[in-house]
């Protein structure tokens, strides 16, 4: 070439530029869009304070503290030291080996992320922070990842509407707002992640290494997603029934045998490497679900190489009848590790009733028809839809869909805290559904198969432009409507992010900022000793929920906390909240405690015509507990408690600690009518009939004893009319023996 051609072709090179279709920029700026709603979504409680949510995250947040500290002091080898941690500021005096009772990887992921983060990226930024905005990041890249899985399922477009439906769904902004740092935005990020690089493997357009690749991760991923949530064992469950199923789709079963063993086999590898779940794993149900899919893979697809094709379906029929006579048999021998309760409740619901101390758990509670709708809406008929279009083909897409499905509706019936599953399902089936079903109506010509199957002839435009409009609002109108009525009583999408973190409203249902726990917390840290004048430490007794943020943000040592490690620790608190006053004590003594803290909720109100100042007692105190106190203390309820299981008879004042140490006695029942509080003229209870409360502190600072006041948060220490949250803290003064 000629250097006067080369000079003529400089400035045409110069001005070229790099050619995007239009459908790729669209879909970019859509998936910007909703990654920003996501963010937005999950930040929102930042309105009342920037915390930690709920009570589990702040062990995990402890968890992630210790690994960051032992990194900053012996580089990478001192997080091995995690392993052989044993915490002793939890679950006195044995402590917790924390590493075979965590989420290990949720753990070593937070502290890894902020050490990168800090030292790598250079952003400066406590771990506290970093921990305080980790869900809100990775529940919106979880949208990301939500729309490569549906695309590879479906398509671009059924993709977006997926990833919008998880960047909105209540269920999972729940379980992943502002401060969530537990183990469902992580697991779910990495399930989804692992999920579409599983189906991957099934793409023809990549090369042999790059499937061994895909494979690789997809193992890996759900392998991690086990040591970050016990929740997420039952993705193997899904995956092992779908290498069960792929004889019987459109699939090349070769790639199955062979992808697949290294799938389940870095799968099972990775899980088993970690304390938890364990080298168990491989014989759990989990493992063996895995196991046993590829087994059955691999023996049909040896049927397949050697028998007829006209003979092979009805081979295989009878190879799974014998599978599941084996596994039937496998069952009944026990050879596979059983399952914990909570499991086995999730898998059998009537087990429920059995244990009050799962079922004194909110996030235990199966939710209601009333909560999928509010949760769902339009999207439970476009899901539908989708389900039947789904079950039209014989992909692995579609097979993982149709099962995750299925089992995903049939576990979250059994746990509102599962309803992240249904979640995802829901997502992937509206997208696919609201694709087939717009695709039909606004494909310009041609006949479709959904055309010809429903017979749904050419439509007009102007139908077209009122089916996009109608679409639209449907999918958006709960978004935000029903509108905030009061409290929690919302169901609207926006009001579901709309929530305080739990200890900036001191975990009530109130849409406020409640100082009465922080108050509690620094008096605690700052106003205690760590440590008594015989060397041991200052032991914290308190129900259960509120072990962890003692420990952590009050410094402080507890005897039980939300890892429910103990039933028998628990079931003993319940016993000295409940005894009589010699008796709970005793406990006390035993239990080597040195205060004790109670936590009470309610209203209060001033009569107008005697400025006498009354309360009215529920919201979520212990006040509001006691049923549960009684339950797993192993009490009889009737002798506590009025036919509404809530209303404290006068046995439950007179001959219980817990009733001692409420500052509230009996004043009158009353009733609200269109007249106001309308007191009654019987002591006798009555359905409907409300009890009222005067003041009384019977453990003051400078009483006898057993329990001295020795702290009482703002709300009731200064009352005012309204709502009060109190935490009192009791000294516990009577004589006990030297803790060794």
């Amino acid at each position: 070439m000629k250097r006067s051609e080369l000079t003529n072709m400089l400035p045409s090179l110069a001005l070229s530029r790099p050619q995007v279709r239009r459908s790729t920029i669209i879909i970019a700026l859509a998936l910007a869009a909703i990654f920003s709603a996501a963010l937005i979504m999950r930040i929102y409680p930042a309105k009342y304070g920037f915390f930690i949510n709920e009570f589990d995250p702040y062990f995990d947040y402890y968890a992630a503290d210790f690994l960051v500290q032992h990194f900053d002091e012996k580089g990478l080898s001192g997080m091995l030291d995690y392993f052989t941690w044993t915490d002793t500021q939890t679950w006195y005096p044995n402590g917790r080996n924390v590493a075979s009772t965590s989420q290990v990887g949720l753990h070593f992921a937070g502290a890894l992320l902020y050490i990168i983060t800090r030292n790598i990226i250079g952003i400066s930024i406590t771990l506290y922070d970093f921990i305080v905005l980790f869900p809100v990041f990775i529940g919106s890249f979880t949208t990301l990842a939500m729309y490569l899985l549906v695309k590879r399922i479906s398509n671009a477009s059924a993709g977006l509407l997926a990833a919008l439906v998880i960047a909105f769904s209540p269920p999972i902004i729940q379980r992943g707002a502002l401060g969530w740092f537990k183990s469902e935005p992580l697991a779910l990020l990495l399930i989804v992640l692992g999920s579409y690089f599983f189906l991957t493997i099934y793409n023809d357009n990549v090369s042999r290494h790059g499937l061994v690749l895909r494979a690789v991760i997809a193992g890996f991923l759900l392998g991690f997603a086990n040591t970050t949530w016990g929740g997420a064992l039952y993705l193997s469950a899904v995956f092992g029934i779908l290498l069960f199923i792929s004889p019987f789709l459109k699939v090349d079963l070769r790639k199955t045998v062979y992808l697949g063993s290294i799938f389940v086999a870095f799968n099972l590898v990775f899980s088993s490497i970690f304390p938890r779940p364990g080298p168990s794993m491989i014989l759990g149900p989990g493992g063996m679900a895995l196991l046993g899919g590829l087994l059955f893979a691999i023996v049909a697809y040896g049927i397949k190489r050697t028998v007829d094709s006209r003979v092979y379906f009805r081979s295989l029929m009878k190879v799974t009848f014998v599978f599941t006579l084996i596994g039937l048999i496998v069952l009944s021998f026990g050879a596979v590790t059983s399952l914990s309760l909570r499991y086995e409740t999730v898998i059998n619901p009537f087990l429920r009733t059995a244990e009050p101390l799962v079922e004194s758990v909110a996030e235990h509670q199966s939710p209601t028809g009333a909560d999928f709708l509010s949760s769902y809406f339009s999207l439970l008929f476009i899901a539908g839809f989708g389900a039947i279009m789904t079950l039209r083909r014989r992909s692995m897409g579609a097979g993982y869909t149709l099962i995750l499905a299925l089992s995903a509706i049939y576990i979250s019936a059994s746990f509102a805290r599962l309803m992240v599953f249904s979640s995802l399902a829901f997502a992937i089936l509206a997208g696919i559904g609201l694709h087939e079903l717009s695709s039909s109506i606004l494909r310009p010509s041609g006949v479709s198969s959904l055309k010809k199957k429903f017979r749904i002839r050419e439509v007009r435009n102007e139908f077209k432009i009122g089916y996009v409009f109608f679409m639209i609002f449907i999918i958006s109108l709960p978004v935000i409507y029903p509108a905030q009525v009061s409290g929690f009583a919302s169901h609207s999408w926006l009001e579901t992010a709309d929530i305080p973190v739990s200890i900036a409203s001191a975990s009530t249902n109130f849409r406020a900022d409640v100082p009465d726990w922080r108050e509690a917390l620094s008096w605690i840290k700052y106003s205690t000793p760590q440590f008594q004048p015989s060397g041991t430490p200052t032991v914290f007794a308190a129900w259960w929920d509120y072990g962890y943020w003692i420990s952590v943000m009050g410094n402080r040592t507890s005897l039980a906390d939300n890892a429910t490690l103990s039933t028998v620790r628990i079931a003993k608190l319940g016993q000295m909240f409940m005894s009589e006053e010699t008796e709970s004590i005793q406990i006390l003594d035993e239990l080597k405690a040195d205060y004790v803290v109670i936590y009470v909720v309610g209203q209060t109100f001033t009569l107008a015509e005697s400025g006498q100042r009354l309360f009215l007692l529920g919201n979520s105190g212990d006040e509001s507990k006691k049923q549960w106190f009684i339950r797993i203390g192993g009490f009889d309820e009737n002798l506590y408690l009025e036919d509404d299981s809530f209303t404290p008879k006068p046995y439950f004042w007179e001959n219980s600690l817990l009733g001692k140490m409420i500052p509230f006695s009996f004043a009158a029942f009353a009733e609200f009518n269109e007249q106001g509080l309308q007191f009654s003229n019987s002591t006798e209870y009555e359905s409907g009939l409300m009890s009222i409360y005067t003041f009384d502190m019977k453990y003051p600072a400078d009483g006898p004893g057993p329990l001295r006041l020795a702290f009482m948060s703002s709300s009731l220490s200064e009352p005012q009319d309204g709502i009060f949250s109190a935490v009192i803290v009791y000294e516990i003064v009577d004589s006990q023996p030297e803790k060794p």
